[in-house]
């Protein structure tokens, strides 16, 4: 499948009964906006600005992965491009926000590698501003760590993704840069 075939509502698997909703055999969930502003401030009510980017990139790259797994199986695209264009689907479908590819630079043979993403409407820069208040640096930090785990999956390399633009500090979309970890840390 490719994903500009891809259709959200036919692929859900609606199960009512046994309180399961499921995409391909990944059990998802219908969460409000809301509860990850929630998720947020109580991050920072029990530790500090460390603490919650560390849980919140780590909990990112988890599922980034584990969509990244889900989309190969489910979907079975026909190549790495096709595979990673399923990323930028899925977040439009899910409601996280409308992410456009930018800039993507890869040659497997020497491990290059560089995606660049702007995303419009992220649903983690309005939650923050929301329940904490306008930002001096990057908050989608769950974002990032979601592209470098799907990222990571796809093309065998651990990535790192920094956010390098954030609506909740006044930029005017948010935008991610991902490339090998080692070229980041």
């Amino acid at each position: 499948m490719k994903a500009t075939d891809f259709n959200m509502q036919q692929s859900l698997q609606f199960m009512p009964q046994q309180g399961l909703l499921k995409l391909g055999d990944s059990r998802v969930i219908v969460m409000g906006t809301e509860a990850m502003g929630a998720l947020y401030q109580e991050l920072f009510n029990v530790g500090d600005l460390i603490a919650t980017q560390v849980v919140m990139r780590r909990f990112g790259e988890a599922n980034g992965r584990e969509r990244a797994r889900m989309v190969k199986a489910a979907m079975q695209p026909d190549d790495q491009m096709e595979w990673l264009s399923f990323g930028p689907t899925l977040h439009a479908w899910e409601g996280l926000g409308l992410p456009k590819l930018a800039a993507l630079e890869h040659d497997a043979a020497t491990k290059k590698f560089r995606l660049l993403v702007e995303f419009k409407g992220s649903y983690l820069a309005e939650q923050y501003m929301r329940v904490m208040g306008a930002a001096n640096e990057p908050v989608c930090w769950q974002l990032a760590g979601y592209i470098a785990g799907y990222c990571s999956e796809i093309f065998g390399m651990d990535m790192h993704c920094r956010e390098t633009k954030c609506v909740a500090k006044g930029d005017p979309h948010c935008e991610f840069d991902t490339r090998p970890r080692g070229e980041w840390l």
